[in-house]
């Protein structure tokens, strides 16, 4: 055993005998206010015009104004009116042109290789093997950015949008 556990256990053996044999009666629970005495001549000290004394409790129906049982604890929450539109009231507002559509990567991640001071990828599509290095341009739809495990960069080149593929760490 170590010195640590043998200081560790010490410890532990102090505090069960102080839970088991310690005081546990409960003190004084009652606290009596004290008379103040006042200074000499009968003048107050210029602090014992600030201590008033404990405030009477007041009932919740004068607290929160009312009996009425409900009361907002945050207040109310008013939203404001959207911005008025620069259209006329009846004219009629195309919609929005729908966003690049960017086709999920078709390519699936089967290994990758150091050599020559920069990594190889190998990507399989179908029934094809594919051998990718950095900047390399497959089907002139996807260019290779970046090869940095664990992720490598694509760039879908008809809407310049850059993907990741997760190809492991550098083990």
């Amino acid at each position: 055993m170590k010195s640590r556990h043998i200081v560790l256990a010490l410890a532990f053996l102090v505090c069960a005998a102080l839970l088991v044999f310690g005081n546990r009666s409960p003190s004084d629970p009652v606290v009596e206010a004290a008379p103040r005495a006042r200074a000499p001549g009968g003048a107050q000290s210029p602090g014992a015009a600030a201590v008033a004394g404990i405030a009477a409790l007041r009932s919740r129906a004068v607290l929160f104004g009312g009996g009425n049982g409900h009361h907002e604890l945050f207040g109310s929450l008013s939203i404001p009116s959207p911005l008025p539109s620069a259209a006329p009231p009846q004219a009629e507002v195309p919609p929005l042109p729908p966003g690049p559509v960017v086709p999920s990567i078709p390519f699936i991640y089967l290994g990758k290789k150091s050599s020559d001071g920069g990594w190889e990828v190998y990507l399989a599509r179908g029934d094809d093997t594919l051998i990718v290095h950095e900047q390399s341009i497959i089907d002139g739809a996807y260019r290779v950015q970046s090869i940095a495990p664990p992720t490598m960069k694509i760039v879908y080149l008809p809407a310049k949008l850059v993907q990741t593929v997760d190809i492991g760490s550098a083990d």
